[in-house]
C-alpha cells in the first residue's frame, strides 16, 4: 500500500519473508448414518442452521448472512450472495442454488421462529457475532451423540485427582477411593467448516459428478474440489489396482509312477 501510494520506494521487504509450509491434511467429516445422531443432538434452536450447513455446505459467514427473502420453497431455491455483514460472498458473486427436500422442513421451521428479517438470527432477532462459537455447539452435539473419540473418568472427591481415558462413558467406582467415577466425552475434533466437507465428501461417496459438487461448494475452480478432496479416489483406485493379478498357478501334480 505504501509504494501504491508513493511513501515508499526500493524492493518489497515483503518478498523477502520466507513462506512457510503447510501440511495439507484430509479433510474432517461425518459419515451419512452420523448426521441424523449429529442433528438430533442439537439443541432445537440449533437445528435448522446446521442442517441447512449439512444440505448445502455454505459457509458460516454465509448462513449467519443468510435472510428469509433469500429462501423461495415455492421454487425450492436459494439466493446466495452476503457473509457476516458483507454485500458479496467468498467468491464475490451471487448464485441461486437449489433446495434439497430434505432440508425443506428445517427451513419452514427457522422461518416460523426467526423473529426477523434473518433465517438464522439470535434469539433476540440480531444478527450473531462473526466469532459465534458454533464449533462448540458442534463439539456438545457430538459428544451428547456418542460421536467421540473417548472418555476422560475424573474422580470428583477432593484431594484424589484420580483420571484416566477409557473409549466407555460407564461411570465405574474410581480405584482409589471407591467414589463413582465421573465420564467425560471427548468429542471428535470436528470444525464447524468440516459440515461442509461433509456436504461434499457424502455427495461424491454417493456418485455425484465433480463438476456437480463444485458448483454446489461454489468453488472457482473444478481443481480446488479435486485437489481438497482428492482422497475420495482412493476406493477408484483400489478396483483399478485389483485389476492386476500376478498369482502364481500352483504346479500341476506329476502323475504317479506304477511299478
Amino acid at each position: 500500500m505504501a509504494i501504491r501510494r508513493g511513501l515508499f520506494t526500493g524492493s518489497n521487504p515483503a518478498k523477502t519473508v520466507p513462506r512457510i509450509k503447510q501440511p495439507k491434511r484430509l479433510p474432517q467429516y461425518l459419515k451419512a448414518e452420523e448426521v441424523p445422531l449429529m442433528l438430533t443432538a442439537l439443541e432445537r434452536r440449533w437445528r435448522p442452521m446446521f442442517a441447512t450447513a449439512v444440505f448445502t455446505g455454505m459457509r458460516k459467514g454465509e448462513l449467519l448472512a443468510l435472510r428469509k427473502s433469500d429462501v423461495d420453497l415455492k421454487t425450492g431455491t436459494r439466493r446466495v450472495g452476503r457473509s457476516h455483514a458483507s454485500d458479496t460472498t467468498k467468491g464475490n458473486r451471487e448464485d441461486l442454488l437449489p433446495i434439497a427436500v430434505g432440508l425443506v422442513p428445517y427451513l419452514r421451521e427457522a422461518m416460523a421462529t426467526s423473529p426477523s428479517e434473518l433465517l438464522f438470527p439470535r434469539e433476540d432477532g440480531t444478527k450473531h457475532r462473526p466469532d459465534v462459537a458454533l464449533h462448540k455447539v458442534l463439539r456438545r452435539a457430538l459428544g451428547r451423540a456418542g460421536l467421540v473419540e473417548g472418555y476422560n473418568h475424573v474422580c470428583r472427591r477432593k484431594g484424589c485427582g484420580y483420571k484416566a481415558r477409557k473409549r466407555h462413558g460407564v461411570p465405574e467406582p474410581c480405584p482409589r477411593c471407591g467414589m463413582k467415577l465421573w465420564p467425560r466425552a471427548l468429542p471428535r475434533p470436528l470444525r464447524f467448516h468440516d459440515l461442509r466437507h461433509t456436504t461434499a465428501t457424502l455427495l461424491l461417496k454417493a456418485g455425484v459428478p465433480l463438476a456437480t459438487v463444485q458448483r454446489i461448494l461454489r468453488h472457482s475452480d473444478p481443481a480446488i474440489t479435486s485437489e481438497v478432496y482428492g482422497h475420495l479416489d482412493v476406493e477408484d483406485m483400489r478396483k483399478g489396482l485389483d485389476q492386476l493379478d500376478f498369482t502364481v498357478p500352483e504346479p500341476a501334480t506329476p502323475p504317479s509312477s506304477s511299478h
